[in-house]
């Protein structure tokens, strides 16, 4: 064997170590993403929307009772099909937010707190900028209309502090998700609970194989 051949042999080898990395630490960013975005979500944002509804309910008026939401939903009326789409909302919005975490986390300033600070308010100003509006039935109809205001900030608030609480616990080494099968059975047990999440899940694998085939 030639001197040449084994220099091509040998770049071809760092070549393909480099693409294996590449992708090993691209489906635990993956996995991270899976674990720690979708129930993040679920709970924050589908749970928190649902007991922010029931609060509202209680602090309005009766007519409000049977008004379709903004969001299309019944005021006053508790489903489970309801309550699920509530819940499944919620963790596409968890993985959009841990992607969106993901991206800004180089750059965020300061202690941990401030960090959180950071994400929470930039959160509450994007959202609540999208979900609060003078016509709509939320801010019109439900009393008391601060109160109204006040959660539809908080909930995305919250959600924007606390996601990279979730995204950062579940990248740990000694994270419990990632000891023995729980690597595999979470990630597959949160997609197979919120189907819709895989629209999301698939973008972000494109994007991923976009950069594997750059370094080809």
């Amino acid at each position: 064997m030639t001197a040449s051949t084994t220099d091509t042999a040998s770049t071809a080898d760092t070549a393909t170590a480099a693409r294996d990395e590449f992708w090993r630490d691209r489906r635990e960013a993956l996995r991270v993403l899976i674990v720690g975005g979708i129930p993040a979500g679920a709970l924050l944002v589908g749970v928190g929307s649902r007991l922010a509804m029931l609060v509202l309910r209680v602090t309005s008026p009766d007519r409000v009772r049977g008004v379709t939401s903004d969001d299309g939903f019944t005021i006053g009326r508790v489903t489970v099909d309801g309550t699920y789409n509530l819940l499944a909302i919620g963790a596409v919005v968890g993985i959009i937010g841990a992607f969106a975490y993901r991206m800004v986390a180089p750059w965020l300033i300061g202690p941990t707190w401030f960090r959180r600070f950071t994400t929470g308010a930039a959160a509450a100003a994007v959202a609540g900028s999208m979900l609060i509006h003078s016509d709509g039935i939320d801010f019109t109809l439900l009393k008391p209309t601060w109160l109204a205001i006040g959660l539809f900030i908080a909930l995305p608030g919250l959600f924007g502090a606390l996601i990279g609480v979730a995204i950062d616990s579940a990248g740990r080494d000694e994270s419990w998700t990632t000891q023995g099968r729980r690597q595999w059975v979470l990630p597959l047990t949160a997609v197979a609970c919120f189907p819709v999440t895989l629209l999301a899940l698939l973008l972000g694998l494109t994007a991923l194989i976009r950069d594997i085939h750059s370094l080809t």
